[in-house]
């Protein structure tokens, strides 16, 4: 059993983080989250059900990708071909993109939209969890043509090679790898909304507006890859695309920054956080007691984790040389302006900067009562 833990579910756990960023789908996360923070069913909430709600749809979004390529798995192994199923989500994705855009419009003019890709269940939450299975379904389906050739040889095959038990771990632990990265990033967003929500709500149409050129961005990359591949398919001698190039670039960069930290080493620094943001949401609704002895259990898996096995380089002192560095880095937006970071890291720092005035206006106004 070490030797799955070390090695087997290793392997899996990391695959899982980068197909979170892989190549066919990579617009599908930012437009997801352009998606979530669009709508605003929680923001009069209180906090515990803005975090759960931030967890549910994650993994309802996770749980409903894995299925899809599980699915696939059993479908390549005795129906159809992986080339036929690849041959065919182009089309798919252009068709995405298509409906992504006019939702984006819509968000933009003040029309609050849900993508219908279901129309079941009662009360918005049942039309919500609906919604957000069909945008796992939509995301798994683009990432076929890049994710699933890995999928099939490094987790449905460990079924075959392994067994049933270890291939089931083999697979959670894939899942586990992308739920870290989908609920790292849902999560955070929803607490940021949620305190928007309650200290800049000036701000709010200007986040929604941001949503929705989400939307239309990853709409029209969707659009614009899916006819790329289209193109590849029909001739594989077809020149390459520039603003496929260039996000392409951006992924690979991603993608080489997470091998580099190491899978498991990621992993776990995004599944400490996540459980961090949700002890501190949820904590209102728990019992004194109950409170108390979840935090505790909290700080022992920081020391044990931070401490004992990686001697505060998980988070603590990555996030503190990156903090330390960024004056360097915002001198490099004058420098180099056309570096492929640059968006990010300003996107970054006025999220931070929200965040930060946001608090500190909160923590003014309780103590004024």
């Amino acid at each position: 059993m070490p030797n799955v833990i070390d090695v087997g579910l290793a392997v899996p756990f990391t695959l899982g983080i980068v197909t979170a960023v892989n190549p066919c789908g990579f617009a599908m996360l930012p437009t997801w989250l352009g998606y979530f923070v669009g709508r605003d069913t929680a923001d009069h909430e209180a906090r515990p059900e803005q975090v759960l709600r931030g967890l549910s749809v994650s993994l309802t979004l996770t749980a409903a990708f894995v299925l899809v390529f599980g699915a696939l798995g059993l479908a390549v192994n005795s129906i159809v071909s992986e080339e036929a199923i690849a041959s065919r989500t182009p089309w798919v994705t252009v068709a995405l993109g298509i409906a992504f855009i006019p939702c984006g419009l819509a968000l933009l003019t003040g029309r609050r939209v849900r993508i219908p890709f279901f129309k079941v269940g009662r009360g918005p939450r049942g039309r919500e969890v609906w919604s957000v299975l069909g945008f796992g379904i939509s995301y798994a389906v683009v990432s076929v043509g890049c994710a699933a050739p890995i999928f099939l040889l490094h987790v449905a095959g460990s079924f075959g090679r392994d067994g049933l038990l270890d291939g089931v771990l083999v697979y959670l632990a894939y899942a586990a790898g992308m739920a870290a990265v989908v609920t790292s990033l849902t999560l955070s967003l929803a607490v940021a909304r949620g305190g928007m929500a309650r200290h800049l709500r000036r701000l709010l149409p200007h986040v929604d507006r941001i949503s929705a050129i989400a939307l239309m961005l990853g709409g029209a990359y969707l659009v614009v890859y899916g006819v790329y591949e289209i193109r590849i398919l029909r001739n594989p001698g077809v020149p390459s695309n520039r603003i496929v190039d260039a996000v392409t670039d951006l992924q690979t960069h991603l993608a080489n920054w997470a091998a580099g930290i190491g899978g498991l080493r990621l992993g776990l620094a995004l599944w400490l956080v996540i459980a961090t943001i949700a002890v501190w949401g949820i904590g209102p609704a728990l019992t004194a007691r109950t409170r108390r002895n979840v935090r505790i259990a909290l700080l022992g898996a920081w020391l044990v984790a931070e401490g004992l096995f990686h001697r505060g380089d998980l988070v603590v002192l990555p996030v503190g040389r990156l903090v330390g560095g960024w004056p360097a880095r915002m001198l490099n937006w004058v420098d180099t302006p056309w570096r492929w970071a640059t968006p990010l890291e300003l996107l970054l720092t006025v999220v931070a900067a929200l965040v930060a005035f946001g608090a500190i206006r909160g923590s003014i106004a309780e103590r004024r009562r």
